[in-house]
């Protein structure tokens, strides 16, 4: 379970990610002049990822908490994750007939981890 601590330790990060879809809406801007045409879809996409995030006080961090922990509980725990691959999404590791697992991701089959 991430904890409202962890959850603000991440905000920096999100924060420069911001920063760089910033970077990225200018060069979109750039495109959108040389070529004459308008890319508001690209545009708003951009800018609605970045809107919540340019005031660092508008910023829920419970919302990036459970945010966090609803990926977090998607993932198989790491002693069960494909030893090919490391994959530990749910979804991409696949219960066989015979009590093996197969990942979807490189295609390895691995008997799981006793419990």
């Amino acid at each position: 379970m991430i904890t409202t601590k962890q959850a603000k330790a991440v905000l920096p990060a999100m924060r420069a990610a911001v920063a760089a879809l910033h970077e990225v809406w200018a060069k979109c801007r750039e495109v959108e002049r040389t070529i004459g045409h308008d890319m508001d879809g690209l545009e708003g996409v951009i800018q609605d990822m970045a809107a919540g995030l340019d005031d660092p006080e508008s910023i829920d961090v419970a919302y990036v908490r459970d945010a966090i922990n609803a990926q977090a509980d998607e993932l198989v725990s790491e002693a069960d994750a494909c030893p090919g691959c490391g994959e530990r999404r749910v979804d991409c590791l696949v219960w066989q007939d015979d009590g093996a697992v197969k990942c979807s991701t490189c295609g390895k089959q691995y008997a799981p981890p006793a419990k």
